[in-house]
């Protein structure tokens, strides 16, 4: 089957590590071990770029752009230019280490991350899938949002991850899905968001397992 075409969001993508995780180097500074909540991981590859995006992601949500190396690589995603070199060494080594790895989702406004996807197993690899705006989807039927810490959580029990809601749009934009059967399009015209904006929350919440293909409507409701 052909692979699934990537989304390149409209807004900031963020990384970061759990906040129980400790990136450890060898004196030598050939090693990285990253130790977590599910047991040490020896990097497969510790090159300077891994090392340094590592070092930045225990401090909390980072723009990898922002790392010397990977900011051409990151304006040719962005453009839609293909396959950048840098990146895709250094996602090889965020899914070795899976779970302890936070993808965010960050606003343009800067005020940081709008939703995170939090894994709760340590084989749980993210992926970022397109979703056109005209395509029916929707949540999960057990999908549900729990207050956690003064954060809404989305939660579907049995998946890898669970979603943080920090703020609007993410929070609206989840409980249109959870409404039922919707689109991109849909949600942006009854929100009054920006499309990109909404695509970018519908492929993270996809992204991590949340939604399912939605029933397209019959043009002929007679039957």
């Amino acid at each position: 089957m052909p692979a699934q075409p990537s989304h390149v969001p409209s807004g900031r993508p963020l990384w970061s590590l759990l906040e129980d995780v400790v990136v450890d180097n060898d004196v030598d500074g050939r090693a990285l071990t990253v130790r977590g909540r599910w047991g040490d991981i020896v990097v497969a590859d510790p090159n300077p770029v891994v090392r340094e995006a590592l070092r930045r992601m225990t401090l909390g949500p980072v723009a990898l752009e922002n790392i010397w190396p990977l900011n051409e690589n990151f304006a040719r995603w962005k453009a839609g230019s293909g396959p950048c070199a840098e990146w895709q060494r250094l996602k090889r080594t965020l899914d070795q280490l899976g779970g302890v790895v936070v993808p965010s989702l960050g606003h343009l406004d800067g005020a940081g991350p709008i939703l995170s996807v939090i894994a709760v197993a340590h084989d749980a690899i993210f992926t970022l899938p397109h979703v056109d705006e005209d395509q029916p989807v929707r949540l999960r039927p057990e999908a549900v949002i729990e207050g956690l810490n003064g954060d809404q959580v989305l939660v579907v029990p049995g998946l890898r991850y669970q979603v943080v809601l920090h703020r609007e749009p993410a929070t609206a934009v989840a409980k249109a899905l959870l409404a039922g059967d919707t689109t991109i399009a849909e949600i942006s015209d009854s929100l009054q968001l920006d499309r990109p904006v909404v695509a970018d929350v519908v492929a993270y919440l996809t992204g991590a397992g949340f939604t399912q293909p939605g029933r397209a409507l019959s043009p002929n409701t007679d039957g």
